[in-house]
């Protein structure tokens, strides 16, 4: 199966492979560059909220700067296929309207974060087909014909289809909810693994928890879970990527290597066993965590810092257990599974390879 129009001499042909290859990296970029800042700076510049005006000026910057992520999405996709700065530019900004991120209420409009990825990167597909298909037909008509058939119709397009979008994630909301019934020990397993599933996802784990408003036990499993997925990845990583590349992971999250995992879906094996061990063992630990820390795994040292808030006891036994919870644990299977698998040839070290490293 192509994807393009065979006829059109401006616009090459391309196998659904490569086009889905081309989406999801972009994708995963563009969350990754919007959301480092605020995960690696956030909670520090918050910590010095109170020693001055300084660090609240730098803790509203880098909370913006998370904002800008369906358009660096949009953005980055473009690019990704190559194209010239005014497709680039209505791909980003179909990309912004599809999201959801801004919307009008009463006399003004409001921000809602980065709005729903998912439903943003529908919008970026359909915009890339339109700009694929029009090509280069009027040249000189570029400038006013792209925004519209490129920006803004498939704005029009991903603002409705965001309500049914939005519905389907309530239901995969309700459905975690439904976990929090089960006994403890159950429930944290499952949360881990489904909360470790999702971060590969271009669904979002901290609007997840804030849904369900996930907090205790069941945002400790999920933290956790999350962490266990960022070390499987981290460890096969450091075997096929440069070492920057691996670093970046700690700090951007396992979204980094997104394309690479849903290209693969047997990279989802070593995932769910890592994250329902790691599940396992924050149950004997009683692993806590709160809605906001829920979605993050270690980025920011947001969980460990979260968990430890709520232990008891010595200091040092309590950073012991958050070694072997946040390090130990995740790291040793991580290196257990990528042996076995990749022995068993289940899949070999370049499903891994990200794809800046071959820039």
């Amino acid at each position: 199966m192509i994807i393009g129009d065979e006829k059109m001499e401006n616009t090459p042909k391309m196998s659904v492979g490569e086009f889905t290859n081309k989406i999801l990296n972009g994708a995963a970029m563009g969350i990754v560059v919007g959301l480092i800042p605020s995960a690696i700076f956030g909670e520090v510049f918050k910590a010095l909220a109170n020693h001055g005006a300084m660090w609240v000026t730098l803790s509203q910057i880098v909370t913006t700067f998370s904002f800008s992520v369906p358009f660096l999405v949009g953005m980055l996709t473009a690019i990704q296929f190559g194209f010239a700065p005014i497709h680039t530019a209505a791909v980003a900004g179909a990309a912004f309207i599809g999201s959801g991120a801004a919307s009008f209420v009463g006399e003004g409009w409001v921000l809602n974060g980065t709005g729903d990825l998912v439903n943003t990167i529908i919008t970026v597909i359909i915009s890339v087909l339109i700009i694929r298909w029009y090509g280069k037909r009027l040249p000189d008509l570029t400038i006013v014909i792209v925004p519209i058939i490129g920006g803004a119709i498939p704005g029009l397009v991903g603002t409705l289809t965001l309500p049914y979008v939005a519905k389907a994630t309530a239901l995969l909301g309700d459905l975690i909810a439904n976990f929090t019934n089960l006994q403890p020990f159950l429930m944290m397993i499952l949360l881990a693994v489904t909360f470790g599933i999702m971060i590969v996802t271009p669904l979002s784990t901290v609007a997840i928890a804030y849904a369900v408003s996930l907090a205790g036990l069941g945002a400790g499993a999920a933290n956790v879970g999350i962490a266990a997925t960022l070390f499987t990845l981290v460890y096969a990583s450091s075997r096929v990527n440069n070492p920057g590349t691996t670093f970046t992971l700690f700090f951007s999250g396992p979204k980094l290597l997104m394309a690479n995992v849903l290209q693969n879906p047997i990279v989802f094996l070593p995932i769910v066993i890592n994250t329902a061990v790691t599940g396992l063992v924050s149950y004997f630990f009683k692993i806590q965590g709160t809605t906001a820390s829920a979605g993050f795994g270690i980025t920011g040292l947001s969980g460990p810092i979260t968990a430890f808030s709520f232990m008891e006891g010595n200091v040092m036994i309590r950073l012991v257990i958050l070694i072997v919870q946040y390090l130990v644990v995740p790291l040793a299977i991580a290196f257990v599974t990528h042996t076995i698998f990749t022995r068993m040839n289940l899949y070999n070290d370049d499903v891994f390879k990200f794809v800046g490293d071959e820039n």
